[in-house]
């Protein structure tokens, strides 16, 4: 199962539970489709607490997984809801887990720590009880069971509003099973959804299930998300007793299992973990109290985008706008065209106002507090940046969105949280830009790369909101070049090397070494190319032109002892080298994202000492991804005594589906394998 669960399912209360059962059904049929499981026919597992098996204690390891230092054999909630009289509505989770342990790096998963709410407000305070805990080992092929003693037990405060329960279960060593349960009571006037469940973790799981039990008077949107398919699958309608009589009545019941999840692994090319991992999260929708009318909370996106332009924090502060009135007058006195006012615009905003490293849809502070300051977070700024562009008279509207370490935007589900990122959004005739002023060295029009994640939300001035693909123009491109001769006297590869930096690549570099000493590059470099001896060393263009290249150049020497009379192996590919594949997973499940396209390339000439030549010719290497997503070409040539060889390695396609990681796996072995060959020179005979 390789394509994402992102399905938003509306559970209803059961008081509509007819009226709405065709579109419930349709509901549910969309979990078949995407290959959601029957429950009803499946392997079913119902261990029980405080008793072991012998088969769970004799494995050594994890046959899926011969790394896993341990294995999550049994991971249970269950969710349900109750009344109390001090507290009103209370969810009640359950949670029981079972783990195997398998090295001795794992032992630390015997101490836990539980923390819960204990602010000054007793009606929101959380619980923990019924706290259960045991060790199983083998003891001269006896099971032997420690059982947690209730004195070591400890509880702490954790800050003014949080205390932690901890504990150590007893007796863990490797080989050890242990097992631990518990009950969390948190009211409804405290949070009002339930946890994010997830069906993984960072070692494989065997079992792990969740149930949640819905009485009829509360009504939740319920999210999957995900790349595993589940193994059961089961609802039912039934009568709910939360312990006071005006709220009992009919409800839903459900219960979710993936089985044999395999360890989530935190691989290159993702945006963050929570986009990947199989879980359930949770939305309320609305209450429905007898006596107390209705109180609805879920939210369209016309709803989102009101809440966002009637906010003083977001659309307020665009409706302020005289501390600008001064360099907006000099912009339209300068300017010549509409595009000289975007690029002087975002110039000034980028150079006058620092980014503090904060993103935020909204400001914190008031945006002319900001602008004073002459320092904001991202909103601060973008949001002056979008200001300014309107009072030149330029259609510029904000895209709100969400970072890739914030996770993906799911269009599904209308919610003010979605967001952590705002940028201005410009369009001229047929042409559109995207801005964001934050990055010190970014040219107008490029995206900084956390914010390449998909889709965002334009809220223009007039008309209603739209989700717009934030696409980027720019890709990471490097250009590495040496000239160099063989000197087999000195046994020395000696002559120029030059860099040169576009794209992202290029505000990579300047980001990280415009404002600090250059020497500091020169280390770097050095460290890159340990067995160089670098000297002479020239930076052109660190900030002059942001649109041209970062362009480096030195001299090296570099002593090699393969250097022999009468013959001898040259990797050509001295520099810039892919010394190993970046992606080294047998098999992946989750698709791959790259921030951006790439182009890197290599040209080298070298030199030969007088009567050498390649023993032989390398066959030229084209390969090539499908649909042009990607390309590599290798060729090395001699004419007279000089070699060129030419390296590129070019991909145009930023999203992978996991079908093809196979492919593009071997597209970069193929690299390496080039990159890594020697070529073999012979003195030529008569």
């Amino acid at each position: 199962m390789n394509s994402p669960f992102i399905i938003s399912v509306m559970i209803y209360p059961l008081t509509k539970f007819r009226r709405h059962r065709r579109r419930w059904e349709i509901l549910f049929v969309s979990f078949l489709l995407f290959g959601f499981s029957n429950g009803f026919a499946q392997q079913d597992f119902k261990p029980k607490l405080g008793y072991i098996d012998r088969e769970s204690l004799e494995t050594a390891f994890y046959s899926a997984d011969s790394t896993a230092e341990a294995v999550v054999l049994y991971d249970y909630g269950n969710l349900r809801f109750s009344y109390d009289e001090n507290k009103g509505i209370v969810m009640l989770m359950d949670s029981w887990v079972r783990i195997k342990i398998l090295k001795e790096s794992a032992l630390s998963r015997a101490s836990v720590a539980l923390t819960y709410y204990d602010g000054s407000v007793r009606v929101k305070e959380e619980q923990i009880y019924n706290l259960k805990g045991y060790t199983y080992n083998l003891d001269n092929n006896q099971i032997v069971t420690s059982e947690l003693d209730k004195k070591s037990i400890k509880n702490e405060k954790f800050s003014d509003e949080y205390r932690t329960t901890k504990f150590n279960l007893p007796n863990v060593k490797k080989g050890s099973v242990i097992e631990y349960s518990y009950t969390r009571s948190t009211p409804l006037s405290l949070r009002t959804e339930p946890n994010t469940w997830r069906f993984q973790g960072d070692v494989p799981y065997k079992w792990s299930e969740y149930r949640i039990t819905i009485p009829y008077f509360l009504e939740y949107k319920m999210t999957m998300g995900g790349y595993l398919p589940l193994h059961i699958n089961k609802q039912e309608q039934i009568n709910v007793d939360v312990g006071f009589s005006q709220y009992n009545g009919q409800g839903l019941s459900y219960r979710f299992v993936v089985k044999d999840a395999p360890a989530f692994l935190n691989e290159p090319f993702i945006t963050t973990e929570m986009d990947y991992l199989s879980l359930i999260r949770f939305e309320l929708a609305s209450i429905a109290v007898p006596g107390q009318g209705t109180r609805r909370f879920s939210q369209t996106w016309d709803q989102v985008d009101r809440t966002l332009d009637q906010a003083t924090w977001f659309g307020g502060e665009l409706r302020k706008s005289s501390y600008l009135k001064e360099i907006r007058d000099k912009i339209n006195t300068t300017a010549k065209s509409p595009e000289e006012k975007m690029n002087m615009a975002y110039v000034y905003i980028q150079k006058y106002m620092k980014w503090d490293g904060y993103n935020g849809v909204g400001s914190k502070e008031g945006v002319r507090r900001a602008y004073d300051n002459k320092k904001g977070n991202a909103s601060d700024i973008n949001l002056s940046l979008i200001t300014l562009l309107r009072e030149l008279d330029l259609d510029c509207n904000p895209v709100v969105l969400s970072t890739r370490s914030h996770g993906r935007l799911i269009q599904e589900i209308p919610m003010l949280e979605n967001f952590d990122y705002v940028i201005g959004h410009v369009k001229m005739g047929e042409n559109e830009y995207f801005l964001d002023a934050t990055q010190s060295y970014a040219k107008p029009g490029m995206l900084p790369e956390q914010v390449l994640n998909g889709w965002g939300r334009l809220l223009p001035k007039k008309g209603d909101g739209k989700f717009i693909e934030l696409v980027s123009k720019d890709i990471k491109s490097k250009l590495e070049m040496i000239n160099a001769e063989i000197d087999l006297d000195e046994g020395l590869v000696k002559g120029t090397y030059s860099i040169s930096y576009g794209g992202y690549e290029a505000l990579n570099w300047r980001t990280e070494y415009n404002d600090i000493p250059e020497s500091q590059y020169q280390d770097d470099l050095k460290g890159y190319l340990q067995e160089w001896q670098i000297k002479n060393l020239v930076i052109k263009n660190k900030n002059d032109d942001l649109k041209g290249t970062v362009n480096v150049k030195c001299d090296f020497e570099l002593e090699d002892d393969n250097l022999q009379e009468g013959g001898f192996y040259l990797n050509p590919v001295m520099a810039g080298r892919w010394g190993s594949n970046p992606l080294k997973s047998k098999e992946r499940i989750y698709p791959l994202n790259f921030n951006s396209g790439l182009s890197h390339s290599y040209v080298a000439n070298f030199k030969l000492p007088e009567g050498y030549a390649l023993e032989e010719t390398p066959t030229p290497e084209i390969v090539s991804l499908v649909a042009k997503a990607g390309r590599f070409a290798y060729m090395v040539q001699q004419n007279g005594n000089m070699i060129t060889v030419n390296s590129n390695v070019t991909l145009t396609k930023t999203n992978f589906s996991a079908e093809e990681y196979h492919d593009v796996k071997e597209f970069f072995e193929r690299v390496v394998q080039r990159h890594s060959k020697p070529l073999v020179i012979r003195k030529k005979t008569n």
